[in-house]
């Protein structure tokens, strides 16, 4: 079921964590696109066709934060999930980020088991608005 996903967007400027997050998922059955910025994010949110079903993304990040990604996401693309990572986690952060609209906030260093389980957490949602949007076009006379 996880290989009719669309991919997950894993955003950080760092390129071995780009790397090490996007094997984690792939091991775990993702497919995953990497953006090293905000930027780069956006522009391939923004190509036609483009679907992730979720965005895990740096908090810290050259150029625009991830914080401003998240606000920029959750404007343009209101129902995606997005994931913010940081090594810099406060309490004030975590809460801001979460009213802002991440669907979770993971401090570093993270497990893999924890973030394979927000991960796994999106692809439930998703599967279970992808069954609704069917059981709805199904039911319509």
């Amino acid at each position: 079921m996880k290989s009719a996903l669309p991919p997950v967007l894993v955003v950080d400027d760092e390129p071995n964590m780009r790397e090490t997050i996007g094997e984690l998922l792939m091991d775990g059955g993702f497919t995953v696109d990497v953006a090293e910025s905000a930027e780069d994010a956006l522009e391939m949110l923004g190509e036609p066709g483009s679907e992730y079903f979720v965005m895990i993304t740096d908090a810290r990040l050259g150029g625009m934060s991830g914080y401003e990604l998240l606000k920029r996401t959750k404007a343009d693309w209101p129902k995606m999930p997005v994931i913010i990572i940081t090594a810099f986690a406060t309490p004030k952060l975590a809460k801001e980020a979460i009213q802002n609209g991440a669907i979770d906030y993971l401090s570093k260093p993270f497990s893999p088991e924890e973030l394979l389980h927000v991960v796994d957490r999106c692809r439930e949602t998703f599967d279970l608005v992808e069954e609704n949007k069917s059981l709805r076009a199904r039911a319509k006379p």
